[in-house]
């Protein structure tokens, strides 16, 4: 018995395409969808690896201007000490020659809204009454203007000195003096 030689070659053919479509394509396809993944893979890798670079870099800049960051927060304190504003205004009026007669809280307000943008920065108002002469109201608004917390002198009002008649050494000043916190 002997095969045609055509009909041979046409069977092993027909097997190896066979082979090839039910055992090669489908590790083809496995091979190309991990190839895939793998590539997706590298690519979250890149960018998770960049964005830690770019928190590294972040927090080194803020490390370096750790100084100029502690500047801002005491300059607009996220938790607004009365007592250190009291007596931080005290402090500066007594060493700059002036008696503080009275010292109150006008008003106190929170978050804004400008523009639809919700501001969360509070006001804080001072009202103080001082007595002393012009050149140590002039040192006060000095000192309040030189510290790092943000004050603002809204209004002044000047009035008679203690003795009932306007003089260079002795005259009431009446302020306002806004401040502000987050």
């Amino acid at each position: 018995m002997s095969i045609d030689r055509p009909i041979t070659i046409a069977l092993i053919l027909l097997i190896i395409l066979l082979l090839v479509f039910f055992l090669v394509v489908p590790q083809y396809r496995i091979f190309t969808k991990l190839q895939s993944d793998l590539a997706e893979k590298i690519a979250e890798e890149k960018a998770q690896r960049e964005y830690y670079v770019e928190i590294a870099k972040t927090y080194n800049d803020l490390y370096i201007h750790a100084d100029d960051i502690k500047k801002i927060d005491d300059a607009l304190p996220q938790d607004p000490v009365l007592a250190k504003l009291i007596y931080y205004i005290q402090d500066k009026a007594k060493l700059n020659g002036l008696i503080v007669k009275n010292l109150f809280l006008s008003k106190s307000s929170s978050a804004t809204q400008q523009e639809g943008v919700t501001n969360n920065i509070k006001e804080i108002v001072f009202s103080t009454d001082l007595l002393g002469s012009y050149a140590s109201l002039g040192n006060f608004l000095s000192s309040l203007e030189k510290s790092s917390r943000i004050f603002e002198v809204t209004t002044i009002s000047f009035g008679a000195g203690s003795a009932g008649k306007s003089t260079s050494s002795s005259q009431n000043f009446s302020l306002q003096i806004k401040t502000f916190s987050y």
